[in-house]
């Protein structure tokens, strides 16, 4: 047994190489129509403030906790070819682009002319960036171990494809609900396999899972179609359509394949809860009726799905609450609030999603309950 699995594993990890190096040719051939307002000629580069020449800021008149007004700042080039060049530009501070500058502050500048003139471009945030990836990846290694850097490579992987396996094939012409669909599957069998390796338990969660982010998937598609909601009723449509004049880009069922996205996760860890405990149940009681491994796997997700369902719709809450708050302040009738097609985007988004997870708790309990008990004993 342990030989057969061994040889899986070294098979599975072998195709992960082999779908890698088709990506990679994949992305290094992709050949499409860039948008007609493409940047060019502009470079950038990172500069540090080190002087201050003038400075007209002020409370703004109508929201005195924000400042706004004009620097004029000397700057020098922190990096590349110009490193140590000092430069002088101004930076208009205003209510939105509000990036005021002290003696220290770190820009991001840009250039049409080999910055013999610049413009300030927004705050040089990097370091924080990694920073902060720095403590998660900390985090996660010294509390999980060698199951956390697992975790890791899994994140890691989703997110290789998504960039360059999900993007690239709607980009020359493939329906992103399909296109979604192949990276959950693959990435569910991945992120499963690098957790747990194969065994029955991975395989009844593989399949739970795949198959009710489908769901996930199906369900925004449907109620999507019935209440008129395409991609097309999000803020970012007029983009999409100018950046796909002209190109195969492939776009219309966006939102629904954002849906697979977005509810994979919370329904990878319930399936993956639901088979654990099971095949745990069997282990420590292989005289345990099957009807009582699914009842307790059913239990189990119950607590799993009030955590999960609860994190989903505060999530897309928490994305829109800038929304819901110009919602509050205006006093929208009700008839026009529950009509309105961004308050019907998002809860099309949370509760489909929700809804894949109620149905992943059953799906994952019944095939680990029937996985577990060939030969009559785990095979975890």
């Amino acid at each position: 047994m342990k030989q057969s699995r061994g040889l899986s594993s070294t098979i599975t990890a072998a195709a992960i190489g082999v779908f890698l190096l088709f990506l990679l040719v994949f992305n290094l051939t992709l050949r499409f129509q860039r948008p007609a307002d493409i940047e060019a000629g502009i470079a950038y580069t990172k500069a540090r403030v080190i002087g201050i020449e003038s400075d007209t800021i002020q409370p703004d008149p109508d929201f005195p906790d924000i400042r706004i007004g004009r620097q004029d700042l000397v700057l020098e080039i922190t990096e590349g070819a110009h490193k140590g060049r000092i430069i002088r530009t101004y930076n208009l501070v205003e209510r939105i682009i509000n990036n005021p500058a002290q003696i220290g502050t770190r820009f991001i500048l840009s250039s049409y002319d080999d910055f013999i003139t610049a413009l300030v471009v927004d705050y040089d945030r990097e370091a924080i960036l990694y920073g902060l990836a720095a403590l998660f990846v900390a985090a996660v290694v010294l509390l999980g171990r060698r199951k956390g850097v697992h975790s890791l490579l899994a994140l890691l992987f989703t997110l290789v494809c998504i960039l360059f396996f999900f993007i690239p094939l709607i980009v020359v012409g493939v329906d992103p609900i399909a296109a979604a669909m192949l990276v959950v599957a693959v990435s569910s069998v991945v992120t499963l396999w690098m957790l747990n390796g194969w065994s029955p338990k991975t395989i009844s969660a593989v399949v739970g899972c795949v198959a009710c982010t489908f769901l996930a998937g199906l369900v925004a598609f449907l109620f999507g179609a019935a209440a008129r909601i395409t991609t097309m009723n999000t803020p970012e449509a007029e983009t999409l359509l100018f950046v796909a004049r002209g190109t195969h880009l492939s776009f219309r069922h966006l939102l629904f394949a954002g849906v697979l996205f977005s509810s994979l996760g919370a329904i990878t860890d319930t399936a993956m809860s639901i088979s654990s405990s099971i095949f745990e149940m069997r282990a420590l009681n292989p005289q345990l009726p099957r009807a009582q491994l699914f009842r307790s796997g059913m239990n189990i997700g119950r607590d799993v799905m009030g955590t999960m369902t609860d994190t989903l719709i505060l999530a897309f809450t928490g994305g829109s609450i800038n929304t819901l708050v110009i919602f509050y302040m205006y006093a929208l009738p009700y008839m026009r609030l529950i009509n309105m097609q961004l308050l019907v985007v998002e809860v099309l988004r949370g509760l489909s999603s929700s809804v894949a997870v109620v149905a992943s708790i059953p799906v994952t309990a019944l095939l680990a309950m029937l996985l577990c008990d060939r030969k009559g004993k785990s095979a975890a």
